[in-house]
């Protein structure tokens, strides 16, 4: 069977209209050019895995609207989770429309993929760096996980359940993420995906893999973690997932425009590959 393509966005830091993101990064524009760039890969579905809002500026609806045209547009639904920029509540009902059930909390979701289940978590914690998934989650994702779906289960959680890389963001991941295992483990769950470090990462819980996104908004320099990235374009991450086999890489929408030099490196690299 061809595998599954599921594009991970992460941490867009949607600003109100007429504002910059540090004064200088236009966090809209970011947003808009990874979507046009992820169209490339004929996504089975989109997924955004929280701090969707700067510090809990007012843009859930006009961000709601957007991922909703780009979802009737694609053909695929846009699977949204809130993150600790993202007010309590505000990844609403106008989010996530072609899911099928809604767990305690509204950003709770569950959407079914070509046989592949996507369960959306909410690991809450407006304002506050570290996340938590409650009993109540923990109770509703362990009766989701008791019966197995056809092509396995993805996880889409804002805090990653794994420490960060960086010392500079150490203890700013899921609070007790032995909880989760406890859950995850021996079931169908594939991946989890996450945000919040802002910078591509990949991991593991116990045995599952733990993919993190670059953010959309601007990534940390892992040579200088204090300091933003400089980047020619957004990022974002590309998974395809085949019946035994799970596939991940990042992106940066910039490589969807190939200048004239580059044509020619490129030419000059498929010799060599062709050559090995």
């Amino acid at each position: 069977m061809k595998p599954l393509t599921i594009i991970h966005l992460s941490d867009t830091h949607l600003c109100p209209e007429g504002q910059l993101l540090h004064g200088s990064i236009d966090s809209w524009q970011h947003t808009r050019q990874v979507l046009r760039a992820s169209e490339h890969f004929s996504p089975d579905a989109i997924v955004v895995t929280g701090d969707n809002a700067d510090r809990g500026a007012p843009i859930h609806p006009m961000a709601a609207a957007m991922f909703n045209d780009i979802q009737e547009e694609f053909g695929c639904p846009v699977i949204t989770i809130p993150g600790n920029h993202d007010p309590a509540g505000s990844v609403g009902p106008e989010f996530n429309t072609q899911r099928l059930s809604i767990g305690p909390y509204q950003a709770n979701t569950v959407h079914e993929v070509l046989g592949l289940r996507i369960i959306g978590l909410d690991s809450g914690g407006f304002q506050l760096a570290q996340g938590e998934l409650d009993q109540a989650q923990l109770s509703w994702l362990q009766s989701l996980l008791a019966v197995p779906a056809p092509l396995g289960s993805l996880l889409l959680l804002h805090h990653p359940p794994v420490e960060a890389t960086s010392k500079v963001r150490a203890g700013r991941g899921l609070k007790d993420p032995m909880a989760l295992a406890a859950i995850t483990a021996g079931t169908d769950v594939r991946a989890i995906l996450c945000g919040h470090y802002h910078q591509a990462a990949t991991s593991q819980l116990i045995n599952i893999p733990v993919l993190m996104a670059p953010a959309v908004s601007y990534n940390m320099n892992p040579f200088a973690p204090h300091e933003i990235l400089a980047e020619s374009g957004p990022g974002f991450a590309v998974l395809q997932l085949g019946k035994d086999a799970v596939n991940w890489f990042a992106a940066s929408s910039d490589q969807r425009t190939t200048k004239p030099q580059d044509a020619a490196q490129r030419t000059s690299v498929e010799g060599h590959l062709a050559a090995n």
